[in-house]
């Protein structure tokens, strides 16, 4: 016989562990963002959370720690999934039903019983790739950053729109501009496959005023000795050295037009891709055409997993090389998470023209180099390799979730946890 009270100790243990975590994660609490290469907090930058994403921070959180995981992640937590659901449904199958008398009946057979488990797998598997198909598709509010000097501005490099092959038919420029503006951008990049459609559709509409909203840049992403590339700035410097595709670019017409005057080109490299070939521009051992930046943050999930697992390589990488490390989005129009951003500083950038804002960031990139962006990321824990730490993905991941909280997020979390008490206990009363 239970004994009083122990199904309404059952019904409260999820939303008082919940209450547990956040209130327990608090004396521990980090900065949700971070410098990407130092690993240690930008005290320039802060998160910038809008009142309905805080109304639903629970949820929007969770979605956006999904978005941010590498592709060895989803893995990691698609099996800790799996075997908990495995756990469940055989604990579930020893459970006596509450209340139930026991009675002589014949045990359903073992194709009936397999065929239910079958089903309960099915529906678990489709509520999962549901809520995963959510994050990404449904409209929703955004972490954005906010910086404290009038002279910093919030930069992404890499970007598409519905031009792009990959890209969500729907995702318009202008819907590439509100999507950059949401996340706290103050300038962004279309460089869509090799095509510059989408910024023919972005420049029109920017404001004639830099500092009076978000300005879209023109760009393209290439190849350049087979390897994906961004190239900024007008089209004019590259489309000679293009071939009839457009898909590749020849370094060597490119360095035959700088050293006949022509300003020089800012191409970064992006990510995924190899790091042993990268050509600097200006190398003495190599052509003059090559990158003055790669990123140390790709948006995608092969893009995180590389920015992550070799971060250690790429900045030695861009400090040998004194290229600039940038940020990348790589938003094809889905997901409403930012994963980092570019954080320059050029004085009085608010007041210049589009155009004038698109030469000073280039200008920037090529004066300082590896001085000239800090990439300001959204905290998230990596296992670096470690097999027990990829197996601990789950458990990780959370705990460093509550430990990045903002104060709005856990008011709203502990909010959300006693309305959750109060339906369990109303219900069991």
């Amino acid at each position: 016989m239970r004994a009083p009270g122990t199904g309404r100790r059952r019904r409260l243990w999820g939303p008082l562990a919940v209450m547990a975590l956040v209130i327990g994660s608090a004396p521990v609490a980090v900065s949700p963002l971070r410098d990407a290469a130092l690993r240690g907090t930008f005290p320039d930058a802060v998160p910038a959370q809008p009142l309905g994403y805080l109304l639903g921070a629970p949820l929007f959180g969770v979605w956006d720690t999904l978005t941010l995981l590498t592709v060895s992640q989803h893995y990691a937590v698609l099996g800790t999934l799996v075997l908990l659901y495995v756990a469940w449904r055989l604990v579930a199958g020893r459970r006596p039903v509450a209340g139930a008398r026991p009675v002589a009946a014949r045990p359903p057979s073992l194709t009936r019983h397999l065929a239910l488990e079958l089903l309960r797998a099915l529906a678990a598997l489709t509520a999962l790739l549901a809520f995963y198909a959510a994050a990404a598709l449904i409209p929703r509010p955004m972490t954005a950053i906010r910086l404290t000097s009038p002279d910093l501005l919030a930069v992404n490099f890499h970007s598409h729109t519905n031009h792009s092959h990959d890209g969500w038919s729907l995702f318009t420029a202008a819907r590439n501009r509100a999507w950059h503006e949401a996340g706290g951008f103050d300038a962004a990049y279309v460089t869509d496959h090799y095509t510059w459609a989408g910024v023919d559709e972005a420049l029109p509409a920017n404001p004639a005023r830099a500092g009076d909203g978000t300005v879209l840049l023109s760009g393209m992403e290439v190849r350049l000795r087979g390897r994906h590339t961004n190239i900024l700035g007008d089209r004019s410097r590259y489309v000679f050295a293009l071939d009839s595709t457009w898909h590749h670019l020849d370094p060597d017409s490119i360095a035959a037009a700088t050293e006949r005057g022509a300003p020089p080109p800012t191409m970064l490299y992006a990510l995924p891709g190899a790091l042993d070939q990268i050509v600097p521009l200006g190398s003495p051992h190599g052509s003059p055409a090559g990158v003055v930046g790669v990123e140390l943050s790709d948006g995608a999930p092969r893009g995180l997993e590389q920015g992550r697992s070799q971060r250690g390589e790429i900045l030695a990488l861009a400090d040998s090389m004194d290229l600039a490390l940038v940020a990348g989005t790589n938003v094809h129009g889905w997901g409403r998470t930012v994963p980092a951003w570019s954080v320059m500083r050029i004085p009085g950038w608010r007041e210049m023209s589009p155009g004038e804002l698109g030469r000073a960031i280039e200008e920037t990139l090529h004066r300082e180099r590896r001085r000239a962006v800090t990439v300001v990321e959204r905290r998230i824990p990596y296992h670096d390799g470690s097999v027990v730490a990829l197996a601990a993905t789950v458990p990780v991941l959370a705990w460093e979730h509550f430990r990045a909280l903002t104060l709005a997020e856990r008011l709203s979390w502990l909010v959300w946890a006693a309305l959750w008490m109060a339906v369990r206990a109303r219900a069991g009363a």
